[in-house]
């Protein structure tokens, strides 16, 4: 049988809808994975709830089942038309299978289970139909042959749609809170006892920074606290997701591993192969602040703070990852199955919007920077968790124009990290509690050279900086106390963990000064 008649033989309504919803599986936002995912880790980072969300996407499943299958009969039709033959019949599937490669890719992107800066959605088209065409040029019996095989695979996928739709079902009807993206709770100001600001800069290395600093860099304000400070110099990682560490250092256990509920709650592993345990914002060190007397506050981005320790805290603010694709938790189910196509639509007919140009605007248009002056200035808050998502890859500064919003590097970030530092220390003196302020400075972890080297936004100073991704695991961890204008460094190994027991033995009064830190610093 030729290629052609091969080709032509129209398929069932049933096979052919089969295969449109394998289509339209890979054709579907990136968002779709991440929500069918049974860790909920997606739902556990994002602001809840996503009802809507969930249905939306069922329904455009359905939809774009349709649509592709209505596609596939028109591809079929126009390959039996008079015109059609075989250049038709090439180009008219070699671009099908380009599409679906394309928005496969996206979709994997998206939802960040692909990570290499080298795979694009272009490349993937351009791969998967300049195949199909040489394979045409080659032999088209071959070709009829391979673009069969395609379509078996890409039905086989369309199987899925029967257990997918259920599951978007069950999770646009899941109960879910309505999370609130801030609040703060009356206090009255205390000076009975001292207070702690605890910055946390997301995957600042202490090799980038004080051990191997990148020639000509300056960080003038990370040297000068160093020179006032008590500087680990060898903190041992608890581990390298800011999911697990900051959680770890909360309740003062190891994480191995966190998941999300349907609720979006948290379920976390302290060992492989352990049981997995409901984190319990009462066993956290806010709970002990609270019975100690110490109002708290956190702000932060990335973990739903306010979620998870709203009985803890006094204050609160996070900074959520939005939803792609102009999903959105306060749009009705209608609005979000259209929302997609409304995107798209106004990218392809309507003036294209100009891109918000950099800026060099102070560092408090970083919303988390913002969101710490205020927990900052209010002295009623003796407790305070700052949460910094700097130098966090990707690059978003041009150290030299100074301007936010560029691409750069894990070094320009540094430079911004340097100047972020500058402004809270500055909102810190300020404040009616300067006087009997502790400053912590502390990293998760260190930069992760092995998990952004060859993923979007690295860069060729990222790749001498690293010394070709090498990968030092230290975060860091300084001290400052109340008038102290000397500094030392503790080069003995401390478990990044031990930061829990650290803030227990502050708030209880037993570290004060930079002698007793010493002490507690040779007991771990």
């Amino acid at each position: 049988m030729s290629e052609t008649a091969a080709a032509r033989r129209p398929t069932s309504w049933a096979r052919c809808w089969l295969e449109g919803a394998g289509a339209a599986i890979l054709l579907a936002p990136g968002l779709l994975w991440t929500e069918l995912s049974q860790t909920h880790i997606d739902l556990y980072h994002r602001l809840l709830p996503l009802n809507t969300v969930a249905r939306a996407l069922a329904v455009d499943l359905v939809l774009l089942s349709i649509a592709a299958m209505l596609a596939i009969r028109g591809l079929e039709r126009l390959t039996r038309g008079s015109w059609g033959g075989r250049r038709v019949l090439a180009l008219g599937w070699a671009l099908w299978f380009g599409l679906l490669a394309a928005r496969a890719v996206a979709g994997m992107i998206e939802s960040q289970v692909l990570w290499w800066q080298q795979v694009t959605t272009g490349r993937a088209f351009l791969l998967a139909a300049g195949i199909l065409l040489v394979v045409w040029a080659a032999s088209p019996r071959w070709y009829g042959g391979a673009v069969r095989l395609v379509r078996g695979g890409v039905l086989l996928v369309g199987f899925c749609i029967f257990w997918m739709i259920p599951v978007l079902i069950v999770a646009g009807m899941a109960h879910q809170p309505y999370d609130a993206v801030s609040f703060e709770k009356p206090v009255a100001a205390s000076a009975t006892h001292p207070r702690i600001v605890w910055l946390l800069f997301d995957e600042m290395s202490y090799d980038q920074v004080f051990a191997h600093r990148w020639p000509g860099l300056e960080l003038p304000n990370l040297d000068k606290l160093r020179a006032e400070s008590v500087t680990f110099s060898d903190v041992q990682p608890d581990g390298f997701y800011t999911e697990d560490v900051i959680p770890s250092i909360f309740l003062g256990e190891p994480i191995e591993d966190v998941r999300g509920t349907s609720a979006g709650w948290m379920i976390f592993q302290s060992k492989k192969g352990g049981p997995w345990r409901a984190f319990d914002g009462r066993q956290t060190l806010f709970e002990t602040a609270q019975d100690e007397g110490w109002p708290a506050g956190v702000t932060g981005e990335y973990n739903p703070y306010c979620r998870i320790l709203k009985d803890q805290l006094d204050f609160c603010w996070m900074g959520m990852p939005p939803l792609p694709d102009h999903f959105s938790r306060d749009q009705s189910t209608l609005e979000n199955v259209a929302a997609p196509m409304a995107a798209n639509w106004r990218r392809l007919f309507r003036h294209k919007e100009k891109e918000k140009p950099a800026e060099d605007a102070g560092v408090d248009s970083i919303d988390a920077v913002r969101e710490g002056d205020a927990l900052i200035d209010d002295a009623g808050i003796d407790l305070c968790f700052v949460h910094v998502p700097l130098p966090h890859p990707p690059g978003h500064y041009d150290r030299k124009t100074r301007r936010i919003g560029l691409g750069g590097s894990y070094i320009d970030n540094l430079a911004l990290s340097d100047r972020v530092l500058a402004h809270l220390l500055k909102q810190i003196a300020a404040s009616p509690a300067a006087a009997r302020t502790t400053v912590i400075l502390s990293s998760d972890h260190s930069w992760r050279t092995w998990l952004w080297r060859n993923n979007f936004g690295w860069t060729h100073e990222d790749e001498m900086a690293s010394d070709h991704g090498h990968f030092d695991p230290r975060p860091m961890l300084m001290v400052w106390f109340p008038g102290e204008t000397s500094g030392t460094t503790v080069a003995r190994p401390v478990p990044l963990l031990s930061m829990h027991g650290l803030l227990l033995e502050m708030m209880a009064g037993r570290v004060e000064n930079p002698q007793q830190l010493e002490a507690w610093a040779a007991q771990q």
